[in-house]
Order: structure tokens, then C-alpha cells, then sequence
């Protein structure tokens, strides 16, 4: 009788066990132009989502939402940025609000057309792209293949806070201050490395 009793009570806690609900940073809105998409593949750690780009402006702002599961650290990052709107990208630009990039990972051209190149730091973060990307690029690893996922720092925030990533590809004429914005985050970088 006894066993009967513990087999059911061991049944209900394993039932209540995968019925509740994982804590994980997830995306709770975004937005930008018209016919972009957002797929969100976040889980416990990790910021993960697929954008489909119908055009470079305005800029994709994506809010996320901190569970409890994630407060106080790391969330690994990565991303497969798909380019709808058929114009080339040289530059992608990246800032957060309320959080920082702690690591830069890897860029992957999905078709090889390109050798991208990432820097940054702090808030913000860019993508360098050989020849213009017409297609698709992934940041981090989001398909298992090798790449290095990116961080983002989240310390500072609670359960419940919200953190804000903006994507955006800036308009040529913008290009330059970006560029010594990037050599300005370098300088700084190789001094602190350096202790001075």
C-alpha cells in the first residue's frame, strides 16, 4: 500500500516538475519596418531569435524580458539575420540598452560571399562585411556548426527588467563616425588590456 502511495506522490512531482515553465530571457516585442519578422529561440542563458529584414530602416528594436533564471550574468548570444529586402549590407550595426555586449563572437557569411569581420564593445557592436551581403549572416553559432556565440552582460537587472537591442544598417554617409566610434572602442580596449 505504502508503495502505491510514494509511486503516486513520485508521479505528481515529476508531472509538476515538466510542467513548469523554464526560466528564460525570452522577447517580449519589437519593432521596425513593416513585414519584419522576429522568431524568438531564447531558452535559459541564451538570446537566440531568427530576423527576417524586409528593409534596412527603420532600425529593429527587440525588447526582451529577464526571468528569474537568468538574473545576474551571462546570456550567450546568437542570431541568423536574414536580408529580405535585396540591397546590400556593408555595415550592421548592433546597441543595447541596458545591457552590454561582454564578448564578441563569430560572423558567418550563410553563403560565403563575404569575409565579415566583428568589433565592439560596451553598448554597441558592428559587423564589417568584405563585399555587400545580399542574403544572410549568422552571429554566434545558432545552427551548431563551430562558430563562437557572443555575450551579453546582464548584471544589474532583476526579474522582470528589460533589456533592448537595436539592429540597424547605417546609411553610408553615417559610415565614417561609426568607423571612429569602432577605432575609439579599440583604443580604449588595448589600454585597459595594458593596465595604463
Amino acid at each position: 500500500m505504502k508503495f502505491k502511495q510514494l509511486a503516486a506522490a513520485a508521479a505528481l512531482i515529476a508531472g509538476a516538475l515538466v510542467a513548469a515553465p523554464a526560466s528564460a530571457v525570452a522577447v517580449s516585442s519589437f519593432t521596425g519596418a513593416p513585414g519584419t519578422t522576429v522568431d524568438d529561440y531564447s531558452g535559459a542563458g541564451l538570446v537566440s531569435f531568427d530576423l527576417g529584414m524586409a528593409s534596412a530602416h527603420p532600425a529593429t528594436r527587440i525588447t526582451f524580458t529577464v526571468d528569474s533564471g537568468d538574473v545576474g550574468g551571462l546570456l550567450d548570444f546568437n542570431a541568423v539575420i536574414a536580408n529580405f529586402f535585396g540591397g546590400g549590407i556593408n555595415v550592421f550595426a548592433m546597441s543595447l540598452l541596458n545591457a552590454s555586449f561582454a564578448t564578441i563572437g563569430t560572423v558567418n557569411d550563410s553563403f560565403g560571399g563575404s569575409a565579415p569581420s566583428a568589433a565592439g564593445g560596451g553598448n554597441f557592436a558592428a559587423v564589417h562585411f568584405g563585399q555587400p551581403n545580399t542574403f544572410e549572416f549568422e552571429l554566434g553559432d545558432p545552427r551548431g556548426y563551430g562558430g563562437i556565440d557572443w555575450a551579453i552582460d546582464i548584471t544589474g537587472l532583476a526579474a522582470g527588467d528589460t533589456f533592448t537591442m537595436a539592429l540597424d544598417v547605417p546609411e553610408p554617409g553615417s559610415l565614417p563616425l561609426l568607423l571612429a566610434g569602432l577605432l575609439g572602442i579599440g583604443a580604449v580596449a588595448r589600454r585597459r588590456s595594458r593596465g595604463q
